[in-house]
C-alpha cells in the first residue's frame, strides 16, 4: 500500500504536465488559419494569419500601373471538423466599392487546406482621368466567413511618367 502512495504524486505530476502539453497544442495549433501570398512586381510576399492579429488589421504591396498582382489564399484548417466559408473578394477605394474580384464557397475537410488563386490587373482599376504620374491607393478585402482581412494595394506610376525631365539652364 505504502508503494501505491509513493507513486501517486509521480502519477498525478505526469498527468499535469502533459495537460499543459495539450493545452499549447489546442491554443497554439487549432483552428483556421489563412495566408495571402501576393506576386507583383516580381517579388512575392507572405502575409501569415499572425499578422493579422497584432495591431494593424492592415498590409500593403505596390504594382506598377499596367502589370498584374497574381494572389493565392490559402486556408488551413487544423479542426477535427471540417471548415465551410463563403470567400468574397472585392477592391475598394474611398469606401466604395470599385469591383467585385471572386466569390466561392469552400469545404476543407478536417486538418487539410485549400488554396484560391485570382488575378488583379492594375490596368483595370485605374480610372481614365488619372494622370499617368499619380499613385492611387486601393483596398482588396478579402471575408472568408467571420474573418476580414485588408491589403492596402498601391499602383505606382510607371517609372518612365515618375521622371520629370528639367529642362538645362540657358547659357
Amino acid at each position: 500500500m505504502a508503494t501505491k502512495r509513493r507513486n501517486l504524486y509521480l502519477y498525478l505530476t505526469l498527468i499535469c504536465f502533459f495537460g499543459i502539453i495539450a493545452i499549447f497544442i489546442v491554443d497554439g495549433y487549432m483552428g483556421i488559419y489563412d495566408t495571402v501570398y501576393i506576386t507583383a512586381e516580381e517579388r512575392e510576399q507572405k502575409i501569415e494569419s499572425d499578422i493579422w492579429q497584432r495591431n494593424s488589421p492592415y498590409w500593403s504591396i505596390g504594382v506598377t500601373q499596367g502589370e498584374k498582382a497574381f494572389i493565392r489564399y490559402e486556408v488551413d484548417n487544423r479542426q477535427f471538423s471540417s471548415y465551410e466559408a463563403d470567400i468574397q473578394v472585392s477592391v475598394w477605394r474611398m469606401q466604395e466599392k470599385v469591383s467585385d474580384v471572386l466569390a466561392q464557397q469552400v469545404t476543407i475537410e478536417a486538418f487539410s487546406k485549400a488554396e484560391i488563386e485570382w488575378t488583379i490587373d492594375s490596368a483595370e482599376l485605374v480610372p481614365p482621368d488619372a494622370q499617368p504620374e499619380q499613385r492611387l491607393d486601393y483596398t482588396l478585402t478579402i471575408k472568408s466567413g467571420e474573418m476580414e482581412r485588408n491589403i492596402i494595394l498601391y499602383i505606382n506610376p510607371t517609372p518612365s511618367s515618375a521622371i520629370k525631365l528639367v529642362p538645362a539652364p540657358p547659357r
